[in-house]
C-alpha cells in the first residue's frame, strides 16, 4: 500500500513537471513571430549584408592533417577557421562577396596563387527565397559567376536571430560552409 502511494505521488509530480515545461507563453510566440516577420522584410528589401565570422571547410583526411599542422597555435583548426572581415552583400539586383577559401581546388581558374578565394560581384544568374513557416527560417539560393568566371551555387539559411549559415558549392572545388551575422546593408559600413 505504501509503494502504491509513492507511485501515485511520483506520477502526479511527473505530470506537473511535464505540463509546466512544455508550454510557450503567448509573449514568446509573439516575439518569435515578430522576429520572423522582420527577417522576411529584411530579405524582401534586397538590401542586406552578412558579416561572415567562421569558415568550416569540408576536406579530405590528408588536407585536414596538413591544415591542422599549419594552423597550430592560431586558435583555428581544420574544421573551424576565423575569417572575420569576409562578407556577402545583397543590394537590389547585385550580389557581392569576398570569402577566403580553405579546401581542395580540382580545377584552377587562375594562375595567381593569391587569388584562390571566392570573389564575386554582379547580377546573380538565379535568385530564389524559400520560406519555412514551421521552422521560421528563410533559405536564399542563387547562382553567380565569380571573378575568374567560376560558377558558384550559394545557399544561405537565415534565422530570426540574425544568424546566417552559408554553403558554397562549385564544380571546381570542394564545398565549404560559413557562419555569420545578418544585418541591414549600410553603404557607410565597410565589409571589406
Amino acid at each position: 500500500m505504501k509503494s502504491f502511494k509513492y507511485f501515485v505521488l511520483l506520477g502526479m509530480m511527473a505530470g506537473l513537471f511535464w505540463s509546466c515545461g512544455s508550454t510557450q507563453s503567448a509573449a514568446d510566440i509573439a516575439l518569435k513571430d515578430r522576429q520572423f516577420g522582420e527577417l522576411k522584410e529584411l530579405v524582401a528589401s534586397k538590401s542586406y549584408a552578412i558579416d561572415v565570422k567562421t569558415a568550416h571547410p569540408m576536406q579530405t583526411y590528408a588536407v585536414t592533417r596538413v591544415t591542422n599542422s599549419l594552423m597550430r597555435n592560431t586558435g583555428n583548426n581544420s574544421g573551424r577557421i576565423d575569417v572575420a572581415g569576409n562578407f556577402i552583400n545583397i543590394r537590389e539586383d547585385e550580389v557581392e562577396g569576398g570569402l577566403a577559401y580553405y579546401g581542395e581546388v580540382r580545377i584552377a581558374n587562375t594562375l595567381d596563387p593569391r587569388d584562390n578565394g571566392i570573389i564575386f560581384k554582379g547580377e546573380p544568374l538565379s535568385y530564389e527565397v524559400l520560406e519555412d513557416e514551421k521552422k521560421q527560417t528563410l533559405k536564399v539560393e542563387f547562382d553567380i559567376k565569380g571573378n575568374s568566371m567560376e560558377l558558384f551555387t550559394i545557399i544561405m539559411q537565415l534565422y530570426p536571430s540574425k544568424r546566417a549559415s552559408i554553403i558554397i558549392n562549385s564544380p571546381n572545388r570542394n564545398s565549404i560552409r560559413y557562419e555569420g551575422n545578418l544585418r541591414a546593408f549600410d553603404a557607410n559600413v565597410s565589409s571589406k
